[in-house]
């Protein structure tokens, strides 16, 4: 079975090629040191633990909106779906929503440096955040929060060591962020360009979910998900030996026809909608939650504040594509009638 992690290893690396950088947990990790993981910081991401920072971040969306919607026109993706995610980041973690561009910052830093192989720098920013986050994860905080989980989880009956603490707020933040970034961006263009689904969703809201489902089953900002196969294996006919690198295109996945009707074609609603933008299985996103939390606020606040937004006039979409994310680089949007 292709979701059996016996056979099919996420401690090879998660990507095709290599992402350089930090492997974290829980993420490159089998069981039983992924269960383990997890679960430190598992109920902080239910619906119910998203569902508590609703108010905050509907409160950040009306406000970027009502300042955008004054000047007219804007870049949305770094005006408005970059602006979110990091803020929502930091408030489930426990710190300030203002400094969530701080550590995004660092943590784009660390990849980079790793990357370029510069060891020097890349220690000096780790040094940098983890001196930030030592003041949180040292303290007395809110164990309803992911910074207060982390800091008195245990693992194998011991407390987490200053690098995994470390290590899960990064890859918490890594992949919160750009993955969210480009699900806002996506959702926006899909809202304009997809003929009469706007005025369906201002009619009738309550397909808003509807609606964000098809939009990452079409555009899922994962593109991919690697794992490395242990002892061999047959995947359709297909033998898999030893240490081989497997690759599932899950972009490929959500358009199959023999899952999807009319697979090619944005649907809403979708009376079954499988996709696997979020994946599956064990690795199946923790933020799937806050990632449609922060999807749903954007749509329902953009379509109350400016039903007659557009796209400007020639927009043609670019997409930025690289092993693991897809997104719109740019998307200029009009919030009045000229």
């Amino acid at each position: 079975m292709t979701g059996d992690p016996r056979t099919y290893s996420s401690t090879g690396g998660v990507a095709i090629p290599s992402v350089h950088g930090i492997l974290s947990p829980p993420i490159a990790f089998d069981p039983p040191e992924h269960t383990a993981y997890r679960k430190i910081i598992q109920r902080q991401f239910t619906r119910q633990g998203a569902a508590r920072y609703e108010p905050l971040l509907r409160r950040l969306v009306r406000d970027r909106l009502t300042e955008l919607i004054d000047e007219g026109s804007a870049d949305v993706i770094p005006a408005l779906a970059r602006y979110l995610p990091p803020m929502a980041i930091a408030a489930i973690l426990g710190l300030p929503p203002e400094d969530g561009e701080r550590f995004v910052e660092w943590t784009t830093r660390l990849l980079v440096t790793a990357a370029a192989g510069d060891r020097a720098e890349n220690e000096r920013v780790a040094r940098e955040f983890t001196s930030y986050l030592s003041a949180h994860l040292d303290g007395e905080r809110d164990e309803e929060t992911v910074i207060g989980a982390i800091g008195k989880g245990r693992f194998d009956g011991r407390p987490l060591t200053s690098q995994e603490r470390l290590y899960m707020v990064l890859l918490l933040v890594i992949a919160g962020h750009e993955t969210t970034v480009h699900s806002i961006g996506t959702m926006i263009y899909h809202i304009a360009t997809v003929e009469g689904l706007k005025d369906r969703l201002i009619a009738d809201p309550a397909l808003i979910p509807n609606m964000i489902d098809e939009s990452l089953r079409m555009e899922a900002p994962v593109v991919s998900v690697a794992r490395t196969v242990r002892g061999g294996a047959d995947l359709s006919g297909q033998k898999l030996d030893d240490a081989e690198r497997v690759l599932l295109v899950l972009a490929s996945a959500n358009r199959d026809p023999a899952t999807f009707e009319r697979a090619g074609e944005f649907v809403c609603p979708r009376s079954r909608n499988p996709h696997v933008a979020f994946g599956s299985g064990i690795h199946r996103c923790l933020g799937e939650h806050l990632a449609r939390l922060e999807m749903r606020i954007v749509a329902e606040e953009l379509l109350a504040m400016a039903p007659r937004y557009h796209l400007a006039d020639g927009y043609r979409p670019e997409w930025t594509i690289g092993p693991v994310v897809r997104g719109l680089t740019t998307l200029p949007v009009i919030f009045h009638q000229r």
